[in-house]
């Protein structure tokens, strides 16, 4: 008798390996984003993809699910929790329902801003009410 793999495993290993080769190979615009969607979220206490895309130019060459590998690593580090969801505003997504993410945990969204500063490729971050440096 075989063993059946838990249902969505292979779903779930299809987007995680999607999601390393994003990270290995986009490293440095994930890292704005992120840096992009912690500015947003510390500054109104959630934030959404089209928060990010906003701020954040994406690449026409770059399918828009990108931004999801920032919001999942942010997740995962129990920075930002799901808090529902908004539909987007964006013409070109059809006002699909976006995850809302709500801030979890200032001080490590601080101390990851603090560890990965604008480099000079990243635009200036926009003044803001909130002192982002630790």
């Amino acid at each position: 008798m075989s063993s059946l793999p838990p249902i969505g495993a292979e779903g779930e290993a299809r987007r995680d390996a999607a999601l390393n080769l994003l990270r290995a190979r986009r490293a440095d615009l994930i890292r704005e984003c992120t840096a992009a969607a912690l500015r947003v979220a510390l500054d109104r206490g959630e934030v959404c993809a089209d928060d990010v895309r906003a701020v954040v130019p994406i690449p026409a060459d770059i399918s828009p699910k990108f931004v999801g590998v920032v919001f999942r690593d942010l997740a995962d580090a129990g920075i930002l929790h799901r808090a529902g969801f908004r539909n987007s505003t964006r013409p070109a997504a059809h006002a699909r329902p976006l995850s809302l993410w709500r801030l979890a945990d200032a001080d490590a969204a601080l101390a990851w801003l603090a560890a990965h500063p604008p480099t000079p490729a990243d635009p200036a971050p926009a003044a803001d009410p909130l002192d982002y440096a630790i």
